[in-house]
């Protein structure tokens, strides 16, 4: 059982600097990998530059044959095409910080999850580790279709992190300082869909997520390491996926198909897990694990047979005194 502590903007603030200090050692190599110029298209993916965006959502555009990022620095939505162009496409005033995306294909709806670490150009006291939101894009003219503002609907801290939508086209929301799920169904009603002292503990709690066609989501938790299975009819019915390890650090995650789990994975680690589930996701065993080539990645989307993982870089712009980054990559497995 996670630990239960107060969720105060100081313990969140803490949280944040440390959970950054595993992976300062690999700063320097990165920062000096800078002055060399490197292909936009390489063997190792997509590289692109955006002015210190700190890109933590990516989502895959199969139509427009382009990439959605977020920013957690900047709020701004871009587009990366597959030569590595990045252009800004929404620029909302509602968007303090990005994070993770969802694009609707049936709906051409872009969702991405709205937070503040207190990290961005547009925070303030009253939205830093306090603020969980999503919000809807036309996907074509990036002309904002909904918004809901979550953190009212609980008390504490907050921090909206990843979303899902289920079949039926409901999306699903983490709160990383809050332990609930939300769901705005597509009546565009917003509720707490789950609530479990499963879900609470220091720091960053739940973090990615995902919807199976089966009728329930997976959703991790950062600071244990465990997943999470929970019926999409029932929100009170939640289970541990065994697991053959903890992954703590876990990420953005992506169902490539019913049972095979894709999982990002930083804290230090950086690196992408493969799981594979046999009995519904009841349990997991890892099938393989691959290493990023630089620090922090995030999370995860398939293009065609090939997954693209977002490098983030953003312990650069978590930890005080280290050199900011503005270059990027979408690395190919």
């Amino acid at each position: 059982m996670a630990r239960k502590l107060p969720m105060s903007t100081l313990s969140n603030a803490k949280f944040i600097r440390n959970f950054v200090v595993a992976a300062q050692l690999s700063i320097p190599m990165f920062c000096a990998g800078l002055t060399q110029a490197a292909d936009a298209v390489s063997p190792q993916g997509i590289t692109f530059t955006a002015d210190q965006a700190y890109p933590e959502g990516i989502a895959w555009h199969p139509a427009q044959k382009v990439f959605f990022v977020s920013s957690i620095h900047k709020g701004v939505i871009g587009k990366v095409t597959t030569k590595g162009v990045y252009t800004p496409f929404i620029q909302d005033e509602k968007l303090v910080a990005s994070v993770g995306l969802y694009l609707d294909t049936k709906r051409n709806l872009l969702w991405t999850a709205i937070g503040d670490l207190g990290a961005s150009t547009r925070s303030s006291p009253a939205t830093a580790n306090k603020l969980a939101a999503v919000a809807a894009y036309d996907a074509k003219t990036g002309e904002r279709r909904a918004y809901h503002d979550l953190s009212k609907l609980v008390e504490g801290g907050h921090f909206a992190n990843d979303l899902t939508m289920d079949v039926a086209g409901n999306i699903y929301v983490t709160d990383s300082f809050s332990p609930v799920i939300y769901r705005v169904d597509v009546k565009g009603q917003a509720s707490v869909f789950a609530r479990s002292d499963l879900f609470k503990g220091e720091g960053f709690n739940l973090n990615g997520i995902v919807a199976h066609p089966d009728g329930y989501l997976l959703v991790n938790k950062y600071n244990s390491g465990e997943i999470f299975r929970i019926s999409t009819s029932n929100g009170a019915d939640i289970e541990r996926v065994s697991l053959p390890e903890a992954l703590k650090g876990a990420d953005g995650m992506l169902l490539r198909d019913k049972t095979r789990l894709t999982i990002v994975q930083n804290a230090g680690n950086d690196q992408v897990v493969e799981l594979i589930s046999t009995d519904g996701w009841k349990s997991a065993t890892q099938h393989a694990v691959h290493k990023t080539a630089h620090s922090f990645p995030t999370t995860a989307t398939k293009v065609g047979k090939n997954i693209y993982v977002m490098n983030s870089r953003l312990d650069t712009l978590l930890t005080k005194d280290a050199t900011k980054v503005s270059e990027y990559l979408l690395q190919k497995y």
